[in-house]
């Protein structure tokens, strides 16, 4: 199986995993705090992966962050972002539109990334497809939040 299936495959399962984990989240946040369940969620993310860094060898790799630019680091505090906000919204906003929100701005995001490079990443032309898609997400999202 190539790579670029098996990449298919796991953002797809991410994708179902984000959602039921916004609503795992925003569960135990309405039951001992916001903070306290993102917190126990990080710690948890990072007991898990370091295990796994650990079985396959690559846990003395982790140390390499240290010698990398500062901003590459932000991927960690804006990952407490994105918990926090599904710690916090889903019990508040439903977990449907948390995370209809949640993917209009990534993939928002991510077509200024990709267009412009930012981030250390390759350029990616926005096309009318693109923005056409990013329109009717956008609405999607916007509609997400009706009951």
């Amino acid at each position: 199986m190539s790579a670029t299936r098996i990449a298919i495959g796991m953002a797809f399962v991410a994708g179902l995993a984000g959602s039921a984990q916004a609503a795992l989240a925003g569960t135990l946040g309405r039951r001992i705090g916001t903070v306290q369940a993102a917190t126990f969620s990080v710690l948890a993310t990072a007991v898990v992966l370091l295990v796994v860094a650990v079985v396959t060898g690559r846990g003395a790799g982790i140390v390499d962050a240290i010698r990398q630019p500062p901003w590459l680091w932000l991927a960690g505090p804006l990952g407490a972002v994105i918990l926090f906000t599904i710690t916090f919204a889903p019990p508040r906003i439903g977990t449907f539109a948390t995370v209809a929100l949640l993917i209009a701005g990534q993939l928002i995001a991510g077509a200024a990334i990709d267009a412009f490079g930012w981030l250390g990443t390759e350029r990616i032309p926005i096309t009318a497809a693109r923005i056409g898609g990013l329109v009717l997400l956008t609405a999607g999202a916007a509609l997400s939040l009706k009951r």
